[in-house]
């Protein structure tokens, strides 16, 4: 119950600070907060890295993790990525061994291009007309799904989903949050005005992508041999608020702009 309240509270101030910043407040404060979760993301997932003896390049991840959402918010070509490998081999020059070198460049770019990339792409989203409206739709239909399937799966979960990656997880708490992703994901017609099929193609893909974000970050964890990615009050860590986002986020995108045509504003 404890643990529930916490959660509650928490998710309560994040609610507020999501509303404020989507709908109410310049794009440039948005961005500000996109990229502090970029960030706390990234240094979650470089210490987890670390935490299994990995060779890290925290502060390099870090510096070149945050050019990914100024790329997003300036519409600049993804040549940076290209930018990040050639940046990353000349730092590595100067190493006095090559020890460790593929491990170590396979786990920043990695961790650059799974937590900075994927959620910068949230910006693109919110530059694009009625951008506010589908960032919070994106928003609302993964969290949305995550509550049903924690509420669902402490309530009737029985079948492990897959008991190696996430003990806790069962099959009826994800049947619980593919169903509510899509009945939110349609339900969202009143307020976004586009055919429901788009909308129902759009809740599927998004609730197999979310729970599949979910367990690779568990299996990320798990890995590490941790049970949270920080010290969120209730939420785990910043990286554990984002999981199920880091998979959604650009294939909402893509589609917003390759199916439905819409254009940076």
């Amino acid at each position: 119950m404890n643990q529930l309240i916490k959660r509650f509270l928490t998710s309560s101030v994040f609610i507020l600070v999501a509303i404020a910043v989507i709908f109410y407040l310049p794009h440039w404060c948005f961005f500000l907060v996109v990229e502090a979760f970029i960030l706390v993301g990234l240094y979650e997932f470089f210490s987890l890295a670390e935490q299994k003896g990995l060779l890290v390049h925290q502060g390099f991840g870090l510096v070149f993790g945050a050019l990914l959402p100024v790329s997003a918010y300036f519409s600049l070509q993804p040549t940076n990525l290209l930018m990040v490998l050639v940046a990353l081999f000349i730092f590595l020059f100067n190493r006095k061994s090559p020890d460790k070198t593929i491990t170590s460049v396979s786990v920043s770019v990695f961790g650059i291009i799974y937590v900075a990339w994927f959620f910068s792409y949230l910006i693109k989203i919110k530059l694009l007309p009625d951008g506010a409206a589908w960032v919070a739709y994106t928003i609302l239909i993964v969290k949305g799904g995550d509550m049903a399937a924690y509420f669902v799966g402490k309530k009737f979960g029985k079948t492990k989903l897959l008991e190696h990656v996430s003990p806790k997880k069962s099959i009826e708490g994800a049947v619980g949050q593919m169903v509510a992703t899509i009945a939110l994901s349609v339900g969202s017609v009143f307020y976004l005005h586009v055919p429901p099929v788009h909308l129902l193609i759009l809740g599927t893909a998004v609730g197999a992508l979310a729970l599949l974000g979910d367990l690779a970050e568990s299996l990320i964890k798990r890995d590490a041999g941790v049970k949270d990615s920080g010290n969120i009050p209730g939420l785990g860590g910043m990286l554990d608020v984002m999981d199920s986002l880091l998979f959604t986020i650009p294939v909402v995108y893509f589609y917003l702009t390759m199916v439905l045509g819409l254009e940076r504003l």
